[in-house]
């Protein structure tokens, strides 16, 4: 029995009147009138009597209104104690934790959320499969990683940014903007962008291509493919740029050998962006991990201007 329609009945057995009882639910007559004939076609009883200025239960309505609102009320309490285990479960957390940014910020929120509400927390490793259709499945309570916002729109999952960095155009040294000491995204639009293939650099990639179009131009791409760090960041350029986050532990290694370059891009909008991805419905369960987390970039930002200030 669909229990919303079992609670719309008891308003109109309480009103006995369509109109009245459509204004307190907050909908329109025919569509109380529409929900009343589809419980009545589930019950097999007709359960009023209209006619042009009133109505009436019918025997068999008077009898189900009076184990109906049992039956809401049991229902109801059944919900609300659900809601008090899913409340007392461990968060399960998915994402790219393999990625220094996210792994550094969710290991200091991780320890003030569970410090602050003795909570568990659960980390799932990525087995290879969409985790965006394991968060919609519940079998994750948050998702993290450098997804399209875009996307997440169109599967109406929420969102907020975790961690966002300026993003670089790695070059070969003999190349024409190694030397340079920033570049415009309209400097690209005649260069070939390395584009790596792999569950992890995907949704970053669709964020780069997102920048190059709002600047007037789609990327033109050689596609690598990449299946960990050590072929995403040692594959040839060939002449190529690739375009990731400064933040990158192995850039700064590179460019020790002086086989490649690291030009800065000068636009304000040259960031890539990591997001937390949950289901609207659960936004108020993880209220304490988003607070702690945002304690978490509080620190890190006090840290980073200590280590910026002039001695």
């Amino acid at each position: 029995m669909n229990i919303e329609h079992a609670r719309e009945f008891l308003t109109l057995a309480q009103c006995l009147n369509f109109t009245e009882a459509a204004n307190d639910l907050n909908m329109t007559q025919p569509a109380l009138s529409k929900h009343l004939a589809a419980l009545e076609r589930e019950l097999g009883a007709k359960l009023v009597d209209r006619t042009r200025k009133s109505i009436q239960l019918t025997e068999e309505g008077r009898m189900f209104f009076e184990t109906c609102g049992i039956i809401v009320n049991q229902y109801d309490k059944m919900q609300r104690a659900l809601d008090e285990i899913k409340a007392a479960r461990p968060l399960k957390i998915g994402g790219r934790f393999d990625d220094a940014d996210v792994a550094t910020l969710m290991s200091m929120a991780a320890m003030m959320y569970r410090n602050a509400h003795r909570s568990s927390l659960a980390f799932a490793r990525s087995d290879g499969h969409d985790e965006l259709d394991a968060l919609e499945a519940g079998e994750i309570d948050l998702y993290i990683d450098y997804a399209n916002p875009a996307r997440l729109k169109e599967r109406k999952l929420s969102f907020r940014p975790f961690v966002s960095n300026p993003l670089v155009a790695i070059v070969g040294s003999d190349h024409g903007l190694a030397h340079r000491a920033r570049i415009e995204w309209e400097d690209l639009k005649n260069e070939t962008l390395v584009k790596f293939v792999s569950d992890k650099t995907n949704p970053a990639w669709e964020q780069i291509e997102e920048l190059c179009r709002a600047h007037g131009f789609a990327p033109k791409t050689r596609p690598v493919s990449s299946l960990n760090d050590v072929e995403f960041f040692s594959t040839p350029l060939h002449g190529s740029v690739l375009i990731w986050k400064r933040t990158q532990k192995q850039i700064g290694l590179l460019l020790e050998t002086g086989q490649r370059a690291c030009v800065p891009l000068a636009s304000e909008n040259a960031r890539i962006t990591a997001y937390l991805v949950f289901r609207p419905s659960d936004e108020a369960r993880l209220a304490g991990l988003f607070e702690a987390i945002d304690e978490a970039k509080s620190l890190i930002e006090k840290r980073k201007r200590r280590e910026d200030a002039p001695e």
